[in-house]
C-alpha cells in the first residue's frame, strides 16, 4: 500500500523523524518473520558466523560455506524476537 520505500530504516531512524517533521509517531509495526523467508534467514545467519556481509562477494570461501550452509543451517534457531521484512511506521500529522 504506498506510500512505501525499499530501504532499511531502524526504529531509531523512524523515531527520529518525529523531531524533524511536525508529526507524531503512533505506532511502529513489524511484521513476524514469514515462513518462506525462514531458509533464507537461516542461511545467511548461518555466513554471518564465518564471514563479514558484503554486497557483493563471489570468493571461493564464500561459495563453501554456502554449500555447508546446507547443512549448518539446521542448527541455526530463530529467536522469538526475530521481525520479518515488513516494518510500518503510522505517524499523526500535529
Amino acid at each position: 500500500m504506498p506510500p512505501h520505500h525499499i530501504s532499511r530504516f531502524s526504529d531509531k531512524c523512524l523515531k527520529k523523524i518525529e523531531q524533524i517533521f511536525d508529526i507524531k509517531l503512533l505506532e511502529i509495526y513489524h511484521e513476524n518473520l514469514q515462513n518462506e523467508h525462514i531458509d533464507f534467514y537461516k542461511s545467511t545467519k548461518w555466513a554471518n558466523i564465518f564471514l563479514k556481509p558484503k554486497l557483493i562477494d563471489i570468493s571461493i570461501k564464500r561459495k563453501i560455506i554456502n554449500k555447508l550452509g546446507i547443512i549448518g543451517k539446521q542448527f541455526i534457531k530463530i529467536q522469538p524476537n526475530i521481525h520479518g521484512h515488513t516494518v510500518v511506521a503510522v505517524y499523526q500529522v500535529n
